[in-house]
């Protein structure tokens, strides 16, 4: 650090303190911001204690009841905050009769502050827990569903089971979302008033609804085939700043197979262990990188058997073999993966928690389970995905609990618009928190834990007034002194007891905090030396993690566990007896509900009996409670206080010291090589320790500007989220819609008309021609050419101009390009075989280098120059003559509305019309042949289904066609009216029937606004069982639709809602075959292109860094492009849809067959999809519900294949397909 830097560091300490000083000061006469804001709330705390009289002397009944009443007051037009008072004392009370646990006072402010959608901070082993049923039981009320929030899926069903009881006490029903559970119980855990569950487990629920192809309770569908998670209204989320804040960015991706063989990974992992390090390539373990050198590439080719790794069909080898060194020489066994049941599952680096069902992307999860031997998966593409931050911003209302909220606090503000709130303790604390201990080395660091934790485990520590300390056993103590045996020795000492300040007897329980497993082995073999038993918790033992941690309070115990290993989980002093108790009761009850209240009771205490619980626990608090060490500090000072926060719980004594090297990454940060080496210089020895409370605050400052760098590297990479958040967003609006059962028609017509709007705005423009002749040209000439060089030009003016601008864009290219390949004085460097491919490409010559280099550098730009102009003079551009009619525009707006809707239009119509009319016309007639199309969709789908396909043709069930059409169009009809009539006749005589019965839906629809008006009118919306309008409404639903209107499911649906449910029965009532059609083909059409879409966004992602060298903002670069693509999708899926609509006679005869409806039974079940898209997002959920497990995933084929007209017929006539059972079709006697 230079002269000016130190001034300045010291200018800041001196003003820096002043201020400190200054707000300390202020503080101390007003509180700060969050005093005063608890303050405020101590008010209602003190109507909630008032009223713990009243519901104590109610019965369990009368206490239930109270969820009834204040339901009945949200209907009346209170809101969640009017009745917040009685509701928390209503919930305090069930936790002491259900749960034998009251509330503190701090606890109800802690409910508060999260029912107001912000984040309580409070100290560990505070009880969140508990604290998290006041505002989820009060939002829970409403019946819009609650989700509380955990970090794995342990904890989710322990809160779940712990805190059940206090729901079902009070009428509310509770459930737990877990990894690989069945559809049919996640969707019943859904269906709960209350569901907790994990993030990851939410996040995935979300992603696999939309890309289901039917809406919750849509009955007409089996049950796996339903959505489940339902509205995201209010989340309670636990260990918060872990969720939001650590896994932001973490995407959660659903995947399907991509088409890369496996076998090439092993092939790969072949050619991988035959090279040679250093020779071959090097391995950067700093960078996690590997990287071939040239003479690695050229074995590599000749072991692959290629000519060059670098050509088209080879190229993905370099990447497959650098993924396969990677995977041997940078990703090693039981330690960044393990495997298990023939699986490569992979390894928290922090936690050591099994991340199983996530696998490495890229191909490299394939090279691992190549190198171990497994079973290879497919490679994958994205179907669906979503990072956490987004997926969380989605919830109505979000609040969060965390024991360090507030060092992240303005990241919690600027992205979530959360506010934190610091939460008192019920109790005062008694943590002790010396000052850091630093060493210059990482062997000095962990030989002083190891000793630290041997003192404190193994010695009775005997401090003396002059700062000296005695190890040993205490063998006895009087007034006058102390008699210590000390280690090593064999006589015992007699220590004045004067001279004592303080003595330390050994057992305390230590827990140890580690940043990696790689670490905890380390200490843990240290220890093994000493010998010192204790508990390590690594990848062998995740399954225990939580009974592990758990019993870190034992008397003795010497626990050693990563710094994020059992969040979540209590520490008692002298054990954790509820843990050890379910540990043995689990094999015998699926839940800890499952339990008779007395055995559980029973169990406990004969647990906390035989351990010894209660006198161990108040043994090691007289000890001095947890020792916790850390073996260095982390980037984030939160993980550093959530470690500290695992000692002195709830008022118990406990300390907490960290221990750091120079050599730690945060102290490279913090104090660079230089001040090792000036500190050495001074006498600073290996094992000597520097503590000291400046310095440490020093650190914490250190860690601060650390964590706004990460901030930043968090938001600029949410930054490129954000374009796939707004995209994701409208495609899954989109799609529930659908789901939700909109009116597809009316989204079909808007297609119509936007596609109609945008192509009479370009085909009748009066720059549409010369446009057209530029675009055609350029592609002949390859030149860039523009529209307006040819505007007012006849064909032969504008071939020349062509053709000129072709030749002098030919001159300066070639120029340009002997430039670029052979540049003067630099022979060496010249590239032959490059101008060659350039003027072949470009012209479409014959040259070969050989030719070039006879011309020679200088004659060869005229030879070139001749060579292009012959070719360019060749080109007659005599195609492009028609685009330069006047007439071009309307007659291309004439073709185009034919092939688009089968709308002929004669183009001199359209001459003297303004766009607008134009457009207004052709939507009109496009409308037309759609309800001609609407009513002969049923015809069609009710002859296939009473056709059968026999050796002699096809053949018709008259008499159940005509059964069903009577019903179906409601006509009088028989099958003697079908009698001599041919497939064609019967076909336009039920077209008549269909199209009467179209006209008796559009008089259903100007009913059902008539009834729907009258009630809006009377106020009867919403929905009222009783009510009189409402009556006439659902008399004429009956009596025209045989539609029993469920009162239930509709009365908390607001107008347009119910409107849209109104709508839908009239459709489905009229045109059930079309609506289903509509609602498969757009599913169909919005999945496939979402999905090309992500895999589009996917490749841009990886290509778009490369913009930056062109000094070009990558990000604003990824956005611009994406939401060019987005637009491109769009337009797509309308053009890709209409398309299939107005051809539905093309359709697959078994899609049209299923989309077929039984006139008998209105809400028949719909078949499963059989779409590619569908099957295949069908897979990819099971797969992803599955954890990760092995599925044979079955090929995606097309059950029943469409014939093409000029195929050969499937009977074996030998006639091609349209003049043998395609006319039969037509022509059934």
């Amino acid at each position: 650090m230079n002269l000016l830097e130190r001034i300045w560091e010291l200018l800041g300490t001196i003003f820096g303190g002043l201020l400190g000083s200054f707000e300390r000061l202020i503080t101390k006469y007003f509180g700060s911001s969050n005093e005063r804001y608890i303050k405020r709330l101590q008010s209602r705390v003190d109507s909630i204690n008032a009223l713990e009289s009243k519901y104590e002397g109610m019965s369990n009944e009368e206490l239930g009841e109270q969820t009834v009443k204040f339901r009945q007051r949200l209907k009346s037009g209170e809101t969640l905050d009017d009745i917040l008072v009685e509701a928390f004392a209503v919930c305090r009370e069930a936790g002491k009769r259900f749960l034998d646990m009251r509330h503190y006072d701090v606890q109800l402010i802690g409910g508060m502050v999260l029912h107001s959608g912000a984040i309580a901070e409070m100290v560990t082993g505070e009880g969140k827990t508990l604290v998290a049923t006041l505002p989820t039981y009060l939002n829970a009320i409403e019946g819009k569903g609650v989700h509380v929030v955990t970090v794995n899926d342990y904890l989710a069903r322990r809160d779940m089971e712990w805190m059940g009881p206090l729901y079902m006490g009070l009428g509310l029903t509770v459930g737990a979302i877990q990894g690989n559970m069945p559809p049919a119980d996640r969707q019943k855990a859904y269906a709960c008033n209350i569901t907790y569950g994990t993030n990851n487990e939410f996040g995935f629920d979300y992603l696999r609804d939309n890309m289901r192809p039917a809406a919750r309770d849509d009955h007409r569908f089996p049950k796996h085939l339903q959505q489940a998670q339902g509205p995201l209204n209010y989340a309670v989320i636990d260990e918060v700043d872990n969720i939001l804040i650590d896994e932001a960015r973490t995407p959660l991706i659903i995947s399907g197979p991509a088409k890369q063989n496996p076998q090439k990974y092993q092939e790969a992992n072949r050619i991988a262990s035959q090279l040679k390090k250093d020779e071959h390539f090097e391995v950067n373990e700093k960078d996690h990188s590997v990287t071939l050198t040239d003479s690695g590439v050229r074995a590599a080719e000749k072991m692959a058997g290629v000519e060059s790794f670098y050509t088209p069909g080879n190229m993905d080898w370099p990447h497959m073999i650098d993924n396969a060194l990677k995977a041997h020489f940078l990703y090693k066994r039981d330690v960044n993966y393990v495997v298990q049941d023939g699986r490569v599952i992979i390894v928290d680096e922090f936690t050591g928690r099994l991340m199983d069902g996530r696998q490495w992307s890229d191909g490299l999860h394939q090279a691992v389970e190549s190198k171990e031997g497994v079973k290879i998966k497919e490679e994958t593409q994205t179907l669906a995905t979503i990072t956490l931050q987004n997926f969380f911003k989605l919830y109505h209302k979000i609040a969060g609990m965390t024991g360090t909220g507030m060092t992240e606090a303005g990241e919690f503000l600027k992205i979530y618009k959360l506010d934190v709130v610091a939460i008192p303790t019920n109790r005062e604390m008694q943590r002790l928190e010396p000052p850091d201990a630093i060493f210059s080395t990482e062997r000095a660091k962990y030989e002083a834990m190891a000793e630290e934790i041997e003192q404190v485990h193994k010695w009775d520590v005997v401090e003396l007034k002059d700062g000296n300390e005695l190890l040993g056993q205490v063998k006895s103590e009087s007034d006058s002194t102390v008699a210590l045996l000390k280690r090593g020795e064999k006589n015992l000492t007699q220590i004045d007891r004067q001279k004592v300040a303080e003595i330390r007897k050994k057992g305390r329980p230590i827990l140890v905090g580690t940043v990696s497993i790689e670490k905890s082995e380390r200490l843990s073999e240290l220890l093994n030396r000493r010998g010192i038993k204790h508990s390590v918790l690594n990848a062998k033992f995740h399954k225990r993690e939580a009974e592990i941690v758990a019993q870190a309070g034992r008397l003795g115990a010497v626990t050693i566990a990563t710094n994020m290993a059992g969040r979540g989980t209590d520490i008692v002093l002298g054990g954790n007896a509820e843990t050890m108790a379910w540990a043995q009761l689990q094999d015998q009850y699926e839940t800890r509900l499952d339990v008779p209240r007395e055995e559980w009771d029973a169990r406990v205490e004969e647990i906390e009996t035989a351990e010894n619980m209660k006198e161990q626990g108040q043994q090691a608090k007289d000890l001095g409670g947890l020792h916790v060490i850390g073996t260095e500090r982390h980037e984030a000072r939160r993980i550093d206080l959530q470690l500290r926060g695992r000692c002195g719980r709830q008022g118990d004594p406990g300390s907490s010291k960290f221990f750091l090297s120079l050599e730690d990454d945060i102290m490279r940060i913090f104090a660079g090589p230089w001040v090792k080496k000036i500190l050495q210089s001074a006498g600073w020895q290996e094992g000597e320790a520097i503590q000291s409370s400046m310095v440490s605050r020093r650190i914490e400052g250190a860690q601060k500007k650390i964590e706004e760098r990460n901030f930043e590297i968090r938001k600029n990479l949410l930054e490129y989220d954000e374009i796939n958040d707004v995209q994701r967003k409208k495609i899954y609006e989109y799609r529930q819609a659908i789901l939700n059962g909109t009116n597809c028609r009316e989204l079909l017509l808007e297609m119509i008309e936007q596609q109609v709007g945008n192509a009479m705005e370009s085909y009748l423009s009066s720059t549409f021609g010369a446009e057209s002749f530029a675009a055609y040209a350029s592609g002949e000439l390859s030149t860039p050419l523009e529209g307006k060089m040819f505007r007012g030009e006849d064909f032969n003016s504008a071939k020349m101009i062509a053709q000129d601008e072709a030749e002098r864009t030919a001159e300066t290219d070639i120029l340009s390009e002997i430039d670029q390949n052979l540049p003067d004085d630099e022979e060496a460097e010249w590239n032959w075989r490059a101008m060659a491919d350039f003027a072949n490409r470009r012209w479409q010559l014959n040259l070969n280098e050989s030719q070039l280099k006879k011309v020679g550098r200088d004659e060869l730009a005229e030879f070139l120059i001749e060579k292009a102009r012959g070719s360019i003079q060749k080109i007659g551009l005599e195609e492009g003559k028609q685009l330069l009619d006047p007439d071009v525009g309307v007659i291309s707006a004439s073709r185009w509305s034919e092939a688009k809707f089968g709308v002929q239009i004669e183009p001199r119509t359209l001459r003297d019309l303004e766009v607008a009319k134009v457009t207004e016309m052709i939507v009109a007639k496009a409308t037309e042949a759609y309800d001609r199309k609407e009513a002969e969709y049923p015809v069609m789908a009710g002859m296939y289904r009473f056709s059968n396909r026999e050796s002699s043709g096809l053949r018709m069930d008259r008499e159940a066609l005509v059964e069903w059409a009577a019903k179906r169009f409601d006509a009088e009809i028989t099958v003697d009216d079908l009698t001599n009539k041919d497939g064609q006749q019967i076909h336009d005589l039920l077209l008549e029937h269909s199209q009467r019965h179209q006209q008796g839906a559009k008089q259903a629809h100007l009913a059902l606004d008539e009834k729907y008006d009258a009630l809006v009118d009377a106020g009867g919306v919403p929905l009222e069982h009783g009510s009189v309008k409402a009556g006439e409404l659902e008399e004429w639903l009956s009596s025209e639709l045989n539609y029993e209107l469920p009162f239930e499911e509709f009365e908390d649906l607001d107008a347009e809602e119910l409107k849209s449910k109104l709508v839908s029965a009239v459709e489905d009532h009229f045109h059930p075959e079309m609506r289903r059609m509509e609602r498969f083909v757009l599913l169909e059409v919005v999945d496939s292109a979402w999905k090309d879409h992500l895999l589009s966004m996917d490749y841009l992602r990886s290509a778009v860094g490369q913009r930056g060298m062109a000094q070009q903002d990558p990000k604003v670069e990824y956005k611009r492009e994406g939401m060019r693509l987005f637009d491109e999708l769009w337009k797509a899926i309308g053009e890709r849809t209409t398309e299939l609509i107005f051809r539905m006679e093309q359709l697959d005869e078994g899609f049209v067959s299923s989309t077929w409806v039984e006139t008998s039974a209105r809400h028949d079940a719909a078949q499963s999809p059989t779409s590619e898209t569908m099957q295949e997002q069908q897979q990819a959920i099971e797969a992803s519900q599955s954890g990760g497990q092995d599925q044979k995933v079955e090929p995606i084929r097309n059950r029943q294949p469409k014939v093409g007209r000029n195929d050969p017929c499937p009977c074996g006539s030998g006639k091609k397909y349209k003049n043998c059972c395609m006319r039969q079709q037509r022509d059934i006697a």
